[in-house]
């Protein structure tokens, strides 16, 4: 089974058909969880209500969609020019729909501290794959090195190099799929999700 795709009311939505293992650093509902939906939303460059969980909530219950099995990002980018790409490495698949905004490019244990803005980098990716709980970790950090590796020539207000922004998000979603117990650069998860994330990045670099 493979993910549907929708757009809604400034609003991309993943489907993934059942409920599903993720890991994800979004706002809300972010840890691990089972989620049928990952959400990446738009919302204003001044959007910093009191209450975010309950805002959000509220806009997924008007979008139709059960609060309960979602994950979501939010970002100030227009979520309509979202980049996709997808790799394949010895039968491991993996999907990543990426939005990129760089007014907040940082570069952690440098940059002085700030309130977090919604310019941001959210990766959203799906793993065919029956990964291990300690892969599922390791898929989030080959997300994080190669966003470092891309910005690598990008430095931040302060001139500091660039690793990423200060309020990127990922999440990172099972589907059936191998068995994979390590999901390091050179396994195949790994490197299918490194090579998909690489795609989908340097395309929504070029209109950053």
């Amino acid at each position: 089974m493979w993910p549907k795709t929708t757009l809604r009311h400034k609003t991309l939505i993943v489907d993934l058909g059942a409920s599903r293992r993720v890991l994800s650093s979004a706002p809300f509902r972010g840890g691990p969880s089972y989620s049928r939906y990952l959400v990446n939303r738009t919302v204003p460059k001044d959007f910093c209500p009191p209450d975010v969980v309950g805002v959000v909530r509220a806009e997924l219950e008007g979008l139709g969609l059960p609060p309960s099995a979602c994950v979501a990002h939010l970002t100030a980018v227009d979520v309509a020019a979202y980049a996709y790409a997808e790799a394949e490495e010895q039968g491991v698949l993996a999907q990543v729909w990426l939005t990129a905004g760089l007014g907040n490019l940082a570069s952690p244990g440098l940059s002085p501290l700030a309130s977090p803005r919604p310019g941001t980098i959210n990766v959203l990716a799906v793993l065919h794959a029956d990964l291990a709980e300690a892969a599922m970790v390791e898929a989030v950090q080959v997300v994080s090195e190669v966003k470092a590796r891309q910005l690598r020539q990008r430095a931040t207000r302060e001139g500091y190099p660039a690793t990423g922004t200060s309020t990127d998000t990922v999440s990172v979603a099972l589907l059936e799929g191998p068995r994979q117990n390590y999901c390091g650069a050179v396994t195949p998860a790994g490197r299918a999700l490194g090579r998909a994330v690489d795609r989908a990045l340097s395309a929504a670099l070029e209109g950053a």
